[in-house]
């Protein structure tokens, strides 16, 4: 299982997946990304952070790690806004990492959106089921970092964390998470009447059903059929 042990911000992400362009070598863009990820001090923690992303980010769309191939990703940073790409970028780390995940789905059942989100609870929780290990209790730690930085959760003291008003997503946002989701699970068609919901949790989406036929046709080809509802895509 791999652990997350570096939290990543963001803006790194971003401004990262905006600057590289496919054909180069990643080495090309290590200083780049120091300067961006200036308020890391020592390089031990830069390198960790870069590893990291670029493995999320970047390598987990290709074969090879020797030069930077496009992705939906890179595609969408170009084009979009910082803004609109947050719930994007958050959701593909819920796709990447088991643990994540996971987290996600035991964040939502032990807390309502009114109560105060205790990293003790959780915790104690994920060790419950990945055991009682140092890359847990990290992955953990480092998770509710991001999304503190993320804008999902607000830090209230050391171990608790208030929990920020959703955010709405739009159609098009909605419609930009379902492509990934493809595309990580390699497929062409999505069932979103069973697919797991835990890559929209920490926002609020507009009716799946609604987006998939507003979509018809642009996006994907939609089946609406009595024991699922399939997206295929273009």
């Amino acid at each position: 299982m791999v652990g997350y042990d570096r939290p990543l911000k963001p803006e790194w992400i971003y401004k990262t997946l905006k600057m590289v362009e496919p054909g180069k070598k990643p080495e090309e863009y290590y200083d780049a990304y120091n300067e961006i990820a200036i308020e890391l001090t020592g390089k031990d923690g830069r390198r960790k952070t870069r590893t990291v992303l670029f493995r999320t980010f970047i390598y987990s769309f290709q074969e090879k790690t020797s030069v930077i191939e496009n992705n939906i990703l890179i595609n969408l940073c170009k084009q979009k806004n910082y803004e609109y790409m947050k719930p994007i970028l958050l959701a593909m780390f819920i796709l990447d990492y088991e643990i994540l995940k996971y987290f996600t789905q035991m964040y939502f059942k032990i807390f309502d959106p009114s109560q105060a989100v205790s990293s003790t609870a959780l915790t104690k929780k994920m060790t419950e089921a990945y055991g009682d290990t140092e890359i847990v209790k990290r992955s953990t730690r480092a998770f509710l970092k991001t999304l503190s930085d993320f804008g999902i959760i607000e830090p209230t003291g050391t171990n608790t964390f208030y929990q920020i008003n959703k955010i709405k997503l739009t159609s098009e946002q909605v419609s930009d998470i379902l492509k990934l989701y493809a595309i990580v699970k390699h497929t062409k068609q999505v069932d979103i009447q069973n697919i797991d919901k835990s890559i929209f949790a920490y926002y609020n989406i507009p009716n799946l059903t609604k987006i998939a036929s507003q979509l018809h046709t642009i996006d994907w080809e939609y089946i609406n059929a009595i024991d699922r509802q399939l997206l295929m895509l273009h």
